[in-house]
């Protein structure tokens, strides 16, 4: 069994909340990341993470010159890279989100989402899943 350690997005690429909703899309396309943590405006090493924008955060914003702080979700949820896929999955499901940052002590070290888990379903043989059927 993958481990969220194995599953996540690593480094994680961040932005601060100065940082315009242009600059931000130039930087999710070119690290191919749907997701990026906002932090304070000191983005050192112990920069607190005050929110996060997602690709479908942006989709309807016309104005790239907004600030990310205008647009980004303030409701962060955390999980530790130890942890199971299973716990990863209830805690998306239980809080509606596609993306959670992952963990190693009190550091943030990756970004799960949805569809890295997808993905390890996907990857494993038909024979391996029977609970999942089509109708």
């Amino acid at each position: 069994m993958k481990t969220i350690k194995q599953l996540m997005s690593s480094p994680v690429v961040m932005a601060t909340v100065e940082t315009t909703v242009g600059k931000l899309r130039e930087l999710m396309n070119q690290h191919d990341v749907g997701a990026v943590p906002i932090t304070d405006e000191g983005a050192g090493a112990n920069a607190e993470i005050m929110g996060i924008v997602t690709d479908t955060d942006l989709r309807n914003v016309k104005d790239s010159t907004l600030p990310v702080m205008s647009v980004m979700s303030t409701k962060l949820c955390y999980i530790n890279n130890d942890d199971s896929t299973a716990t990863a999955a209830n805690l998306m499901l239980k809080n509606g989100i596609h993306h959670l940052l992952v963990k190693d002590q009190e550091k943030v070290v990756g970004i799960l989402s949805s569809v890295d888990l997808l993905k390890l379903v996907a990857s494993k043989p038909f024979s391996f899943q029977p609970h999942l059927f089509f109708v």
